[in-house]
């Protein structure tokens, strides 16, 4: 779809700038960042999961505001050249050396201080006929101080629709308020455009990740979700918070599985926003467990800053994503607009909120907006809401914050937490369903 046939006045969006102060501004000729409809989740760049349909949901297809068939694309994984070959990302504390490893033939090919933990990470090749699980027995045995795993990569979890989109900020309460509040937030993804006209003059600060010489990524997914977050509201594609401070961190390159960041760019990128004062870091990317990113974001829970992750997109039956699977982190899956469960996204005990997911107005890489759907696009209301209400309570231990925050969410599916939909669907700050939350079922499971 072109921007051309986005451009017809919408009510409902008009209605929603009246209600936060805006009916004087531009009437706005795009479906709204305030539309969704559901698509696809986390684990998206090349993890695998498969599937499709006019609906995102699990359950019969419904027209809302109607139906209509739609290409899904996917990314899949660059098999033009042959895969890398595989690394170990290694953790040293500071005063321990890397001698031991190099006598033994492993080869640096990219080394960082990393002040979140106190020590230095390096990327290492592996010697001549040295498998991985080798590779890290042995380096256990060599470093006991140290922490040796796989560098994994890890991809953005989006897949992208070519339909109109439906309301998503009404959906969880988001009345507009919110967004005269001003929180840091930090970012960890691909490229961002910050020229794109959804955030030119927002308070916007981007820095690049060591990428070890290796080629940028797009701006595509990052430039979504960043309008997401502090899109200017006088533009075509509006954020939740355009009055918030963000600091992003470009941490992607170009490689066999498209669009793809390893541990030692992301640890790298975690270490600069835990140097800028954000108090929520969102990750809509995942990938595997690994255990060098584990001990990182251990060390960003420690210092009470939260991580919000995309829950994953590999389907229903699929292993844990990353990062979101860690017990510090907040995972976020996708819902759609009838608040069925997103049939791509992941399911598990992991699982804490759910949000609008699926065909999400936001910006284009270069100018206007296109439809966006992944458990990518959920995690961005998530990371907002806890934004707000850390920065309005801020002697209250993000433990307790998240805790009001799982209490006020609308149960739906089975009662209580479950494997779906967590705790339920996010509440915008100041609002609280938990008084008049209705039990949906989970359709088609």
């Amino acid at each position: 779809m072109n921007d051309d046939q986005n451009d017809r006045p919408d009510p409902r969006r008009r209605q929603l700038l009246q209600r936060i102060g805006l009916a004087g501004v531009t009437a706005y000729t795009a479906p709204a960042l305030t539309h969704l409809g559901m698509a696809h989740a986390s684990g998206g760049g090349g993890s695998g999961g498969s599937g499709g349909g006019d609906q995102g949901g699990s359950g019969p297809s419904r027209p809302w505001p109607f139906q209509r068939r739609r290409r899904i694309q996917r990314r899949a994984p660059q098999r033009a050249t042959p895969p890398p070959p595989p690394e170990i990302i290694l953790y040293l504390p500071s005063g321990a050396t890397v001698d031991a490893a190099v006598a033994e033939g492993y080869a640096i090919r990219d080394s960082a201080p990393n002040a979140a933990m106190a020590g230095t990470l390096y990327r290492l090749s592996l010697p001549e006929n040295r498998s991985l699980d080798a590779a890290r027995a042995e380096l256990s045995a060599l470093l006991p101080a140290g922490i040796a795993d796989e560098n994994h990569y890890y991809t953005p979890d989006d897949f992208l629709c070519d339909t109109d989109g439906c309301a998503a900020h009404a959906m969880i309460g988001w009345d507009g308020w919110p967004g005269i509040h001003a929180p840091r937030i930090g970012m960890i993804d691909t490229g961002i455009n910050a020229d794109h006209p959804a955030l030119e003059g927002q308070a916007l600060t981007v820095h690049q990740a060591d990428l070890g010489g290796r080629d940028p990524a797009g701006r595509k997914h990052g430039t979504a979700i960043a309008s997401m977050l502090i899109g200017r509201l006088d533009y075509r594609v509006p954020g939740l918070l355009p009055n918030a401070e963000l600091i992003a961190v470009e941490a992607f390159h170009n490689g066999y599985y498209g669009e793809q960041a390893d541990v030692f760019s992301l640890a790298g990128a975690i270490d600069i926003l835990l140097g800028s004062n954000v108090s929520v870091i969102n990750m809509s990317f995942s990938g595997p467990h690994n255990a060098v990113l584990e001990q990182v974001i251990a060390r960003a829970a420690e210092a009470e800053v939260a991580i919000v992750a995309a829950a994953g997109n590999d389907g229903p039956g699929a292993d844990p994503a990353y990062p979101a699977a860690f017990e510090r982190v907040l995972a976020v899956t996708a819902i759609d607009a009838q608040q069925r469960p997103y049939r791509q996204a992941n399911r598990g005990p992991y699982i804490n909120f759910a949000a609008p997911g699926v065909r999400i107005w936001a910006a284009a890489s270069l100018s206007g907006g296109r439809l966006h759907s992944g458990t990518s696009y959920a995690a961005p209301f998530v990371t907002a809401s806890l934004a707000v209400q850390r920065l309005r309570a801020p002697a209250l231990p993000l433990g307790q914050t998240i805790a009001e925050m799982s209490r006020c969410a609308r149960d739906l599916g089975d009662p209580g937490h479950d494997p779906v939909f967590g705790h339920g669907l996010v509440a915008a700050p100041g609002q609280c369903f938990a008084d008049d939350a209705q039990v949906l079922p989970a359709s088609g499971e």
